[in-house]
C-alpha cells in the first residue's frame, strides 16, 4: 500500500492554484467589506496640546510613584479627566453634560518628561481643537486654584495672628501710657511691648512673602498649542484595508484547503495519491481534446502520454507477465479509452498485443475505437459457441494488434474463473501482451475476477466524474487479490464523443419501457441467457463475416 509523502510548500501551492478563484474572491469580498466600513463610519478628528506641569507649594511627592519628581504626573493625568475639570471645560465650550466630554478626552505622559499630552476628539476639526483648548485651560485653572487656595489659607491664618499681636501691642501701650516714669514694672512692660512689635513685624513680613508667592504661582503652561486637524484619525482607510486583507487572505486559504479536503470527486492527480493511496501512472491533461471515437495518434499530446504509460507498465512487468487488466471505477468509457490507447502504444513499440473487450456496459468500446467488429466476441467464446481464434479480429493500421470484441452474448452471465484463466493463458502462450478492458468496479465484481488471473491491474479514473470514496474502494478491492495494482490513469472530465455515442449492442431490447443508457447499466444487472430456453438472441450481422456454424440464432438488421 502506498503511503503518501509529507506535504511540501509546493503541494500547498498546488492547492491554492487550483482554487485561485476562491482565494481571490474571498480577498475581494473582504476588501470590499473594509472599504464599505471605511466609507460608512463617521469621521473622527483629534487635536492634541502639550502642557508642561510645574511644581507648586501644594504638590507632595508620592512614595513609589511611576514618575519621578515632586509632581506625580499619573495623578495629574487623572485630574485632567476629573469631573471638576470636565465641568469647567463644558462651561467654556457651552455644552452639557460634562460626562460626554470625558469619554472624548485622552491624556498620555511621554516617558521621562513633566509633560501631559491632552487630546480631544470630535466630529469636525474645529470642535476637536476647541475641546483640547478647553480642557487644557480648565486643567491649568484648576491647578492654579488649588495652588493659590493653600496660600490664601496661610495668609489668612497669619493675618489672624498679626491681628492678635497688634491687639496686645495696643493694650500694652495703653498700660504704659498710664504709668509714670518711676513706676515699678514699667521697664518690664516696655520690654514686652518691644517683643510684641518685633512679632508683628515678622508676621507682616511673612504675609508679604505669602502674597508675593501667591502672585508668582505658575501651575504650568501650554508648550504646544492644539493644531487644527487636517485629516481624520478614524476611520483609517489604510488600516481597515490592511485588516481586511489580513482576514480575507487566511480565510480564502482555509476555504481552498477545505474545498480540497471535502471534494467528493477526483479532480487532480494528488487526489489519487493523498486520498486514494494510488500511484499515478499517467494523467491526460484537460487540454487534450477527444475529437473522434478513435485512439490518439502517435505524436499527438494524448499519444505521447500513453506512450510514456506503455514504458512505465513494461518496466514493471517481468518477461513472463503478459496480462494487464484495465478497470474503471464507475460506468463509463474511461477503462475502454485507457485500454485501447495502451494497447495501441504497445503495438507501436513493436509488441504483439491483443485487446480484449470484457466490459459490455460502456458508451464506447474497443471495437468502435479500433474500427473492428463486435461480433463474434468474448462472450461467444465463453459461452462455447465459437473458438477464440474466430473471435479475434485484426486492428486496421496496426498489424501487431488484435482485438476481441464483447460478442453477441454480451448481456449474458458474467465470466467464470475457469473461462477467464483459460482465455488469458491461450492469448499469453502466443507471446502476446493482453490488455483487458474490464467492467467498472463500482457495479460489478467481474473486474476483480478477471484481475485474479492477470499479471497487473490499472485503474482508469475520470476527473470530476469518479467519486473519491468509490476510487479508494476500488483500489482496496484490487489490493485484496494477489495481482499487483500498478496505479491509476487519470482522464479529463470531458471525453467528447466518448460519453455521447452509445456502443452498438449485440441485443435488441424487445420491451417498450424506457431504455437505460449502457453507460449506467451495471454488469451484475445484465440478464443471463439460458441455452435451454427457446428464446433466441437477436444479433447484428457482421458485415463480410461468415455465419458461425452450430449457433441457433436469428439475426435481424438494426
Amino acid at each position: 500500500m502506498r503511503t503518501p509523502a509529507a506535504r511540501t510548500l509546493a503541494d500547498y501551492g498546488v492547492i491554492v492554484r487550483r482554487s485561485w478563484w476562491l482565494v481571490i474572491g474571498t480577498v475581494a469580498v473582504a476588501l470590499a467589506a473594509g472599504f464599505a466600513y471605511t466609507a460608512s463610519t463617521e469621521k473622527v478628528y483629534e487635536s492634541t496640546a502639550s502642557v508642561l506641569v510645574l511644581p507648586t507649594a501644594s504638590d507632595t511627592a508620592v512614595t513609589g510613584a511611576r514618575t519621578a519628581g515632586q509632581v506625580n504626573l499619573d495623578t495629574e493625568a487623572q485630574l485632567v479627566k476629573s469631573t471638576e475639570v470636565a465641568e469647567a471645560a463644558a462651561e467654556a465650550l457651552g455644552t452639557d453634560p460634562a460626562a460626554d466630554l470625558v469619554s472624548r478626552v485622552s491624556v498620555t505622559v511621554p516617558p521621562n518628561t513633566a509633560v501631559l499630552e491632552i487630546s480631544f476628539s470630535a466630529g469636525d476639526p474645529e470642535a476637536a481643537r476647541a475641546g483640547t483648548v478647553a480642557f487644557s485651560e480648565a486643567y491649568l485653572a484648576h491647578r492654579q486654584a488649588g495652588a493659590t487656595a493653600s496660600l490664601d489659607g496661610a495668609i489668612a491664618s497669619t493675618t489672624v495672628g498679626l491681628d492678635a499681636v497688634n491687639a496686645d501691642i495696643d493694650a500694652a501701650e495703653d498700660d504704659l501710657s498710664r504709668m509714670d516714669s518711676g513706676d515699678g514694672g514699667r521697664a518690664s512692660l516696655e520690654s514686652t511691648l518691644d517683643d510684641l512689635r518685633r512679632q508683628a513685624g515678622e508676621l507682616e513680613a511673612e504675609i508679604a512673602a505669602l502674597e508675593a508667592e501667591q502672585t508668582a504661582v505658575s501651575p504650568g503652561r501650554v508648550i504646544n498649542q492644539a493644531p487644527l486637524p487636517e485629516a481624520p484619525v478614524s476611520p483609517n482607510a489604510m488600516f481597515n484595508l490592511a485588516a481586511a486583507l489580513g482576514v480575507g487572505l487566511p480565510l480564502g486559504l482555509m476555504l481552498a484547503w477545505a474545498r480540497h479536503r471535502l471534494a467528493r470527486k477526483v479532480s487532480y492527480p494528488t487526489d489519487l495519491v493523498e486520498r486514494c493511496e494510488l500511484d499515478v501512472l499517467a494523467s491526460v491533461p484537460p487540454a487534450v481534446k477527444f475529437q473522434r471515437r478513435e485512439v490518439f495518434g502517435a505524436y499527438s499530446p494524448g499519444g505521447r502520454v500513453f506512450s510514456q504509460l506503455r514504458n512505465v507498465v513494461a518496466s514493471q512487468l517481468t518477461g513472463e507477465q503478459r496480462v494487464i487488466v484495465v478497470a474503471g471505477v464507475a460506468p463509463g468509457p474511461a477503462a475502454s479509452v485507457v485500454a485501447a490507447n495502451l494497447a495501441t502504444a504497445m503495438a507501436r513499440a513493436g509488441d504483439r498485443v491483443t485487446a480484449v473487450a470484457a466490459n459490455p456496459s460502456t458508451t464506447v468500446g474497443l471495437p468502435e475505437l479500433f474500427g473492428t467488429e463486435s461480433v463474434p466476441g468474448l462472450a461467444d467464446v465463453w459461452s462455447g459457441r465459437i473458438d477464440l481464434a474466430v473471435a479475434t479480429h485484426a486492428a486496421p493500421r496496426q498489424p501487431s494488434l488484435n482485438v476481441i470484441g464483447p460478442g453477441a452474448a454480451a448481456r449474458a452471465a458474467g465470466p467464470t474463473s475457469e473461462a477467464a484463466a483459460e482465455t488469458f493463458a491461450k492469448l499469453a502462450e502466443a507471446g502476446r501482451f493482453v490488455v483487458v478492458d474490464a467492467p467498472p468496479l463500482s457495479c460489478s465484481a467481474d473486474a476483480q475476477l478477471l484481475a485474479g488471473h492477470a499479471d497487473a491491474v490499472i485503474l482508469a479514473v475520470q476527473s470530476q466524474r469518479d467519486a473519491i470514496t468509490e476510487t479508494a474502494a476500488a483500489a482496496v478491492a484490487m489490493r485484496q487479490i494477489d495481482t499487483p495494482l500498478l496505479g491509476a490513469v487519470l482522464l479529463p472530465s470531458v471525453l467528447g464523443p466518448m460519453n455521447t455515442v452509445p456502443l452498438p449492442t449485440a441485443r435488441r431490447e424487445l420491451t417498450s419501457a424506457p431504455t437505460v443508457s449502457a453507460d449506467e447499466t451495471p454488469t451484475d444487472s445484465l440478464d443471463a441467457v439460458d441455452d435451454g430456453e427457446a428464446a433466441t438472441t437477436q444479433t447484428i450481422p457482421v458485415v463480410g463475416a461468415k455465419p458461425v456454424v452450430g449457433t441457433a440464432r436469428s439475426a435481424e438488421p438494426r
